[in-house]
């Protein structure tokens, strides 16, 4: 009897997986943003329009960071970017491994963004997030879709 290997996946088609990343991706974003992004981007508009206080300004500065005003702002700013980049799936591990960066600085320099971004739950989005930045986005995103639109360019 002779060897019959087992066919080949399409590799442009979307898997179970692919959906599984895709909502992983939603779920991990909708998440970090409606419990902490939110309130952070909120005070950081008051801080910018009214002259608010802002507890991360304080503690960026209490670390020792030169223009730790600007620091918090632009580090809301990049969160949201990556985050968008990210549930897009457009240079997602690029955005991811950002991402990551921030959250672990969050945890190794004890930042508190709010009372429920405890260690455990920064762990937890330092691990999808990671995950995110080493495998990628899946077939179910923009960068699959320009991938595979390069790819047709460079045939014909």
């Amino acid at each position: 009897m002779p060897f019959q290997p087992l066919q080949d996946s399409d590799p442009d088609k979307p898997r179970l997986a692919d959906l599984g990343l895709l909502v992983i991706r939603l779920l991990a974003v909708a998440t970090f943003a409606y419990y902490q992004l939110v309130r952070q981007f909120h005070l950081c508009v008051d801080y910018l329009w009214d002259g608010a206080d802002w507890d991360l300004v304080s503690q960026l500065a209490e670390l020792g960071l030169p223009y730790a005003d600007i620091v918090a702002t632009g580090s809301i700013g990049l969160q949201i970017a990556t985050l968008l980049g990210v549930v897009l799936g457009i240079f997602t591990r690029i955005n991811a491994l950002l991402f990551t960066l921030m959250m672990g600085f969050v945890l190794f320099s004890a930042i508190t963004l709010s009372a429920s971004l405890n260690p455990q739950t920064l762990a937890l989005y330092l691990a999808i997030f990671l995950g995110l930045a080493c495998g990628g986005a899946g077939c179910l995103s923009l960068d699959h879709l320009l991938a595979g639109r390069r790819a047709r360019k460079r045939a014909v």
